[in-house]
């Protein structure tokens, strides 16, 4: 490459994995394109959270396994430890993973809250017990305080009474008795609502954005948006997300008036459509 690779901006990063998409044909492959253009998994590390990130902000689909639910990303944790032979941390996993470090943190509140979920699930499951047996070792070497006491809290998850539910105001809608107070109910409520205030969703997922979508704008023409839900507006502002990366904010209360994206107020946009039809 002309320049060095370490100056790369963010920029210069996607447009070089557009060029690469664009002569290929397809979505490349992180080390195909490392290999392509020089722009080594540091330079990546730089910009994006992963690699599946990179490709959302080309605009190209992932090529990394698809449909992560908890016990798919927890074995691939579960995997990645017992090959390194120990607790993995973030920048193990990234190298090593399948995922995106945020989907973990979104979907276990913590990197360190991965291993105890994992110890929950399989700590009496023959398959892992090596991978269990990692956990303890570093459990009682104290390296990690958020890892201790793991049986106990293995415990408390097994017999704990179930976690009581807690509604919002009452709604004058026929999807959804009460308001949301949280950001599930946002996302279910967007879908029952879609398609009223002119959006066909394509896709949903638990990286960053949440959603992808098809919006009919005022032209006619269908347009491509990438949505985030959030509960509140300016959770997307403490998650640190990046603007640059998605379109629209889909929340139930706006509390970000500076926002720099388009966002949609499910409580607003609700209370319209009841308006109109009275």
């Amino acid at each position: 490459m002309g320049r060095k690779a370490k100056n790369i901006s963010r920029k210069q990063f996607v447009d070089a994995l557009t060029a690469l998409s664009t002569e290929l044909g397809r979505t490349p492959q992180k080390l195909e394109f490392q290999a392509r253009t020089g722009m080594k998994q540091r330079l990546m590390e730089k910009h994006f959270e992963s690699w599946n990130d990179a490709l959302a902000a080309a605009g190209l689909p992932p090529n990394v396994v698809r449909g992560g639910g908890a016990n798919e990303l927890l074995d691939d944790w579960g995997n990645v430890t017992r090959d390194l032979g120990r607790c993995p941390y973030r920048a193990d996993y990234r190298a090593r993973g399948k995922f995106g470090l945020y989907t973990f943190t979104r979907l276990f509140g913590s990197w360190p809250g991965v291993g105890r979920a994992f110890y929950v699930r399989s700590a009496e499951d023959p398959l892992w017990q090596d991978v269990i047996a990692l956990i303890r070792e570093r459990e009682e070497r104290g390296r990690d305080p958020s890892l201790m006491s793991l049986e106990a809290e293995r415990q408390k998850v097994l017999f704990s009474p179930p976690t009581t539910i807690a509604y919002g105001e009452p709604l004058n809608c026929a999807f959804l008795r009460n308001a949301p107070v949280n950001e599930a109910g946002v996302v279910y409520l967007f879908g029952c609502l879609a398609s009223k205030m002119g959006y066909s969703v394509e896709a949903i997922q638990t990286a960053f954005p949440d959603c992808e979508a098809k919006r009919k704008d005022p032209d006619g023409k269908l347009r491509r948006v990438r949505i985030e839900f959030e509960f509140e507006s300016k959770n997307f502002l403490l998650h640190k997300h990046d603007p640059a990366d998605c379109d629209v904010i889909v929340c139930w209360r706006d509390n970000w008036p500076e926002c720099p994206l388009q966002v949609v107020e499910l409580s607003k946009e609700l209370g319209a459509m009841n308006r109109a039809a009275a």
